[in-house]
């Protein structure tokens, strides 16, 4: 069986979120993909803005039309700082060693992947499929002998899913500039954001009137 795992934020989930999900769990042929909110992150100066509970609700609203979507309640259940190496042993020791593990992250955090808590131990556990971000590139420098030789440039098109081992894939062929910092500061200016994100996690924002100018959440 084959696993993704999106983690992030998710605050809020927009359209550029589902459209990385579609196409990795599409190009990877994946059985399951599960989206990930952290209650905290680690590699954020910035903790979210909307509650926990909030977030996984526009997620399950968002993620209602996909049947192999699924939305994971085990970090923000755990608390305090969510860091992916705990996530992934979890995840392991529940799923079993022969369930391959695809892990979403963007171009933006992989470049920082080595301040990561047990960063070595990361692809021990799973593979990395790394999206494009604008003002990143998707790079190899700067990584340890052992990861570089793991990543594979991914082309769709092209290319076909590994069976053996685990890798590091840059997967090129996704393009979205879609920014949940441009979504709430968008909101706080009193603009529509409704082609952002999908349509019912647009009705809940509004509903719980989130991210407004002057909002404690």
């Amino acid at each position: 069986m084959r696993i993704g795992i999106f983690g992030g934020t998710f605050d809020p989930v927009h359209n550029g979120h589902l459209e990385i999900a579609e196409k990795v769990w599409q190009w990877f042929s994946l059985d399951r993909l599960y989206f990930m909110p952290a209650a905290q992150s680690p590699h954020k100066r910035r903790q979210p803005e909307a509650p926990a509970w909030d977030r996984f609700a526009m997620l399950v609203l968002a993620t209602q039309p996909y049947a192999a979507f699924y939305v994971s309640t085990l970090e923000l259940a755990r608390g305090g700082v969510s860091y992916t190496i705990d996530t992934i042993r979890e995840l392991r020791h529940r799923m079993g060693e022969k369930t391959a593990l695809y892990f979403i992250m963007g171009a933006d955090a992989f470049q920082g992947i080595t301040q990561w808590k047990e960063y070595d131990q990361l692809l021990r556990l799973m593979n990395l499929v790394v999206i494009p971000r604008p003002g990143y590139s998707l790079r190899a420098e700067g990584l340890p002998e052992e990861m570089r030789a793991r990543v594979r440039a991914f082309v769709p098109e092209r290319d076909r899913v590994e069976e053996q081992g685990l890798h590091i894939y840059f997967c090129s062929g996704i393009h979205n500039a879609t920014s949940a910092t441009a979504i709430r500061a968008a909101l706080r200016r009193g603009e529509a954001i409704a082609h952002l994100v999908p349509s019912e996690a647009a009705a809940y924002i509004e509903k719980y009137r989130l991210y407004r100018e002057g909002s404690t959440t």
